[in-house]
């Protein structure tokens, strides 16, 4: 049985109760067995109309933008936000920026030569169309020979400009990204952040400086954790997240009468590990990754691994970071974990053949990930189709951004392993990557999976369904088996979702209880009503 987390945070990020989700409405006139589908024929409606808009981006993007998406699991808050709000940010911080790097400085009065003030940046002009420019992919042209390189350097190297502009705006930044998924019909947003990370590398140094190796993680784990200023951390990094959420939604005015539909939206947080640094920072950060997903704190559900797998100490370091986490999970089997894993392609600087081999591989079998994120280079890992079999055995999940996959890495259309994905059994979701610096959303990311990848409704469906299956949100699922999308679990296995028909009394119980399941509920009722306004047009 899948451990119930606590009750510290609401069940929908703005909702204090399910009535919120289900509505004082009728009970049901009479239960239906839940993958009893008498809709058929609205489904294969639905389909004919997406392929007669499939050609039309306009009519598209409006069907998947209103295409309810369940969740995005793979979203990084920072690389979130789009230019023009950081550089209001900066603005009202009074901060400067590099006018020929971009780099965004601290507050100066004035700004120091070479440099401008951020508020220079808020008016259309030259300056700003240069710094928007700098910090996200907009017009940056990919080079016609393929060369992954220099999309992968720029989209990597906007984060270092405009990092400062971010700090201190972790509300403000929670506030644009719940009004995007509520925009786009996604409910559920697992973004990744790293509270604490600067003191608890400064905490490290200080007192174990000595990088770990496989046989010393025991003792520098209990060393750390022994600590009284580690234990601190853990709790400043959990009141900081939670601080984040209240005043976001102080900011979205969820507390009002007139609560925008972002406040509906749930939100947790992922733990994400900075892989490109000393390998006792990095089991320092994973630590303190699992403590606060172990303790229920600060609405972090998972811990992942981020910044370029292709950095120097990033491919140095792989496996190691994976017997990292594979010591955790020993003593802590209840954390979730997600990893970054196969983000490479060859052309990569210091990608060597061998590189390409195993990542994925590891990611599964040695750390034991829940869920992998990108996953683009499986045709050549090690006997890739037993790697798939084993992903699909033990629902490992791949987040699949196809638009950062493309700008990063090249990899489009038949090279993207999505469809070797599918045609295995493994589950996948579509996620947004860092979609500010993309210029892109998650309803470009659907765009993208039926003109580039050729889904179909039903794969999409799957897909959505997938997304909050194997979310780490706090609950039991709604669904009997996970992966499988035909019946309900038992509370639930004669309710139909309708927005407009109460369930029975144990389903009810049973998604009071599971914040997962509830959104679960709700997304097969967004469905069905989705299905009815464009099976007819």
């Amino acid at each position: 049985m899948r451990k119930r987390y606590g009750t510290r945070w609401p069940v929908l990020v703005g909702a204090t109760a399910l009535s919120v989700t289900l509505g004082a409405l009728p009970a049901a006139a009479a239960p239906v067995a839940a993958g009893q589908d008498a809709q058929s024929g609205q489904q294969a409606a639905v389909q004919d109309y997406l392929g007669r808009v499939s050609h039309s981006p306009g009519e598209l993007r409006r069907f998947l933008e209103e295409l309810p998406k369940g969740g995005d699991l793979h979203h990084h808050l920072v690389g979130a936000v789009r230019a023009e709000s950081l550089i209001g940010y900066a603005a009202r911080d009074g901060k400067c920026i590099d006018t020929t790097t971009y780099v965004v400085t601290p507050a100066g009065t004035p700004c120091a030569d070479g440099r401008r003030p951020a508020r220079d940046a808020v008016a259309p002009g030259p300056f700003r169309r240069g710094v928007v420019q700098a910090w996200s992919m907009q017009g940056f042209v990919l080079p016609p020979d393929g060369d992954p390189q220099p999309g992968h350097d720029h989209f990597f190297d906007t984060f270092g400009k405009f990092q400062e502009a971010a700090t201190g705006h972790d509300a403000d930044m929670l506030a644009e990204v719940a009004r995007d998924s509520a925009k786009e019909h996604s409910a559920y947003l697992e973004t990744l952040v790293t509270p604490g990370a600067g003191p608890l590398n400064q905490l490290v140094d200080r007192i174990l400086p000595k990088d770990p190796g496989p046989a010393d993680l025991a003792a520098f784990h209990a060393t750390l954790t022994a600590n009284p200023q580690f234990q601190a951390l853990v709790r400043q990094a959990a009141d900081d997240t939670d601080r984040s959420v209240r005043d976001s939604r102080k900011l979205l005015g969820c507390d009002t009468a007139t609560a925008p539909e972002a406040c509906r939206v749930a939100i947790r947080f992922d733990y994400q590990v900075l892989r490109a640094q000393d390998p006792r920072h990095v089991f320092a950060q994973q630590t303190l990754g699992f403590e606060l997903v172990r303790r229920h704190l600060g609405g972090v559900v998972g811990v992942n691994m981020v910044q370029p797998e292709d950095a120097p100490i990033a491919l140095r370091d792989y496996t190691l970071h994976m017997r990292m986490v594979r010591y955790l999970k020993s003593l802590s089997p209840e954390v979730r974990v997600s990893l970054h894993a196969g983000e490479l392609v060859e052309g990569l600087n210091g990608v060597a053949g061998r590189d390409l081999t195993f990542h994925i591989n590891e990611a599964v079998d040695v750390a034991g990930a829940d869920r992998i994120g990108h996953g683009v280079d499986l045709a050549q890992e090690k006997d890739p189709q037993a790697l798939a079999a084993r992903m699909r055995r033990q629902d490992v999940l791949v987040e699949a951004p196809l638009v950062s996959n493309a700008q990063i890495l090249r990899v489009s259309g038949d090279r993207h392993p999505l469809g070797t994905y599918l045609d295995a059994g493994v589950p996948v979701a579509l996620a947004t990557d860092d979609p500010g610096v993309s210029r892109s959303d998650l309803t470009e990311v659907f765009q993208q999976a039926v003109t580039d990848q050729g889904l179909t409704v039903a794969q999409l469906r799957t897909l959505v369904r997938a997304s909050l299956d194997h979310a780490f949100i706090e609950g039991p699922g709604l669904w009997k088996e996970q992966d499988h999308y035909g019946a309900f679990a038992k509370p639930c296995a004669r309710d139909t979702p309708d927005a407009h028909r109460l369930p029975s009394a144990s389903c009810r119980t049973f998604l009071k209880a599971s914040a997962k399941a509830t959104l679960q509920w709700q997304l097969e009722a967004d469905w069905r009503d989705f299905e009815n306004r464009y099976a007819h047009r």
